[in-house]
């Protein structure tokens, strides 16, 4: 008795009107992990693996699923369906239906019951001594599972930058979890949306020629209408008769990505410049159309990953360049809070061809940076080409309505210290002129990954983050920093519940330090309806009240691999990873007002004059324009400012801390 196993429950064979088959023998499910596949079926089919998925059982009677075979697996659970292609997780709870093969195999996951349970002396101990090795299991479970294939294994990578060991020893629940809850336990207070919400989000009202002034937030499934009004999704952004195509991403799942925008089997040159590893990478190959091209950005300095999140598209009458926080999976694309700028650019004419712009400059140097392998192609009006970093130069960027902020790994020197990362941030700030208010006016970071973290290094960021002059020529001083970041709570509660944690990935020995106390600060997005919908965007702002410096929409999260850290006597930047971001700077606004389409009707044209003032502030804001020659451009900053500091209750999410309180779906972490 010693030495069998805890049966935590069974796979129950379903006919094929789902009732079950007594004639098939039912699969036991046990507490660690199970193999499911060819020998436990009736029929022979070769579609199905021998070892074609895996369940690891935990003594709560529910099991993570991982798809270990080649073809997919269907999940249906409370009205929900789900297809879940090869190595994709979920939990299995009671009563979720599995077919093993699309239409065939169907089996019923049940929870074992008392009769049905046999337990060991091992199991039979006190509660206490129960947990403590819950918790210890927490720390060495799958160790091996998706290392390098799930984003949340990214970032914890670059929160591992100072270890010369990796040791990745964490669980990690898929992101491809994407259920809303059917019935869900939390309470009135927790998802109150205050009376001014609606009101608050419908004074933004932006026309598409004033688009590529702001960022849009992405649509999230289960949100109220009024939240989803002005939010974009990828169908929005990928349209028109494009020529070429270049996706940089982390992620990339071509399965959904033929789903959610199938226009990008029509177009004839697509680029995907990705940062996937592994097995990972054999599957890209294995599904991606024959005129797809892949490409994996140098990484020459350990721990780094290529962590951009960018979309180039290329017309006939110019290039759509899209900057944003999703990486190319579902979860990402509709159930996390997210952000997307975008803008187009004309063709230059023959008067212009030698003309250059900032913006440009950054442009090519980045893309130069990816080492991308071109493309050759004939494209109407362009001829023959190879689509590399040179072939942006084609393009007229005078009217950005943004600076690009980037990082790329390498240990910068010389001139291309503030070429990257925060000292890039830094050298930008310090050629603006702000009003005066923002004289040491406070910084607000949010993201969703943590590095390991010091003091030191946060003042030197913080250096970075305050420069900057006002209008008499004075520095604008150093600002308080305040971390926006999720509570265990919001994490429970969210749309997703337990399962959002998977994408804050950072541990409690980023998270629970003890100089960091100071700066934890509520994730608060009621005005935006997005108080559930967990941030997987990237921002970082310096605000008086409602009005804003600047703000930054960015891959980067708070970490060294993502920003740079100083060397040397402050003399090189060492950077571990590539990022991408957009600065929004009223002076950068208020000098390129003029707009243009590649899929309107609309040329080029001047929306107003040398004389307008641009003032930057959040949706929440309630004052009046100064006169008519001020432009106010409302940016819909997805969080409450300014922040409100954690309650003593409060407790910031990591994503290896063990929580016993049931989440939105009745479950546990992990």
């Amino acid at each position: 008795m010693a030495n069998s196993r805890v049966t935590i429950g069974f796979l129950l064979p379903l006919q094929s009107n789902l009732t079950v088959d007594d004639s098939a023998p039912r699969i036991s499910v046990f507490e660690g992990v199970n193999f499911v596949g060819r020998n436990n079926i009736t029929m022979p089919d070769k579609r199905v693996s021998r070892k074609h998925i895996s369940l690891h059982g935990s003594s709560d009677g529910i099991a993570e699923l991982t798809v270990e075979g080649p073809n997919p697996v269907i999940f249906k659970s409370g009205g929900q369906k789900r297809k879940l292609s090869s190595q994709e997780k979920l939990f299995v709870d009671d009563g979720d239906i599995l077919e093993l093969i699309p239409g065939s195999h169907f089996f019923k996951y049940v929870r074992a019951s008392g009769k049905n349970v046999f337990f060991s002396e091992r199991d039979l101990v006190c509660s206490d001594k129960a947990l403590k090795r819950a918790e210890k299991e927490v720390l060495v479970y799958d160790k091996n599972y998706q290392i390098l294939q799930d984003e949340a294994i990214a970032r914890t990578l670059q929160n591992l930058e100072d270890s010369k060991l990796l040791e990745v020893k964490l669980s990690v629940v898929s992101t491809s979890q994407s259920f809303l809850p059917t019935s869900d336990p939390v309470s009135d207070a927790e998802i109150r949306v205050s009376s001014n919400s609606v009101a608050e989000f419908n004074k933004f009202d932006v026309s598409e020629d004033s688009l590529s002034l702001v960022f849009r937030l992405m649509r999230v499934e289960g949100l109220p209408e009024w939240a989803n009004e002005c939010s974009i999704a990828i169908n929005d952004v990928i349209e028109g008769n494009i020529l070429v195509a270049i996706l940089s991403n982390y992620m990339v799942d071509i399965d959904w990505l033929k789903t959610a925008c199938p226009k990008l089997w029509q177009i004839p040159h697509v680029l995907i410049v990705h940062g996937e590893s592994g097995s990972r990478v054999d599957d890209l190959q294995k599904k991606k159309p024959v005129n797809w091209v892949l490409h994996k950005p140098p990484l020459p300095i350990s721990y780094g990953t290529h962590h951009s999140k960018a979309i180039f598209l290329v017309y006939e009458k110019g290039v759509r360049i899209i900057i944003h926080s999703a990486n190319l999976i579902y979860v990402d694309w509709n159930n996390k809070t997210q952000g997307l700028w975008m803008q187009d650019f004309p063709c230059k004419n023959v008067k212009n061809l030698c003309e250059s712009s900032l913006f440009e400059r950054d442009l090519i140097d980045y893309l130069s940076a990816l080492k991308l392998p071109g493309l050759n192609a004939n494209l109407p009006k362009f001829g023959d080409v190879n689509v590399n970093a040179s072939f942006f130069k084609k393009f007229d960027y005078s009217n950005a309505a943004v600076r690009l902020i980037a990082s790329v790994p390498g240990y910068h020197s010389g001139p291309n210290l503030k070429k990257w990362g925060h000292m890039k941030m830094r050298v930008v700030l310090e050629e603006c002129e702000f009003d005066k208010e923002f004289s040491k006016a406070p910084l607000a970071y949010q993201f969703s990954s943590l590095g390991s973290l010091d003091e030191r290094w946060m003042s030197e960021f913080g250096a970075s983050m305050s420069s900057g002059i006002s209008h008499d020529k004075s520095p604008l001083g150093l600002g308080k920093p305040v971390i926006i970041w999720p509570t265990v709570e919001d994490v429970r509660c969210s749309l997703e519940g337990y399962a959002a944690g998977s994408a804050i990935p950072s541990p409690q020995k980023n998270v629970e330090k003890e100089f960091l106390k100071k700066y934890w600060s509520k994730w608060k997005a009621d005005h935006l309806g997005r108080c559930r919908a967990m941030p997987h965007i990237k921002s970082y702002t310096r605000h008086s009240a409602q009005n804003i410096a600047w703000f930054l929409l960015t891959s980067a999260n708070l970490s060294k691999a993502a920003w740079g850290a100083l060397q040397k006597n402050n003399s090189q930047l060492m950077i571990r990873s590539y990022e991408l971001g957009v600065l929004f700077l009223p002076s950068v606004i208020n000098s390129n007002l003029s707009q243009f389409s590649c899929t309107g009707n609309a040329d080029m044209k001047q929306m107003a004059s040398e004389n307008i003032r641009t003032k930057l502030v959040t949706r929440c804001w309630n004052g009046e324009s100064d006169s008519s020659s001020e432009i106010i451009v409302r940016l819909p900053v997805p969080y409450r400012l300014p922040a409100q500091p954690y309650c003593p209750e409060d407790v910031p999410w990591s994503w290896d801390r063990l929580h016993v309180k049931k989440d939105v779906y009745g479950r546990v972490w992990p």
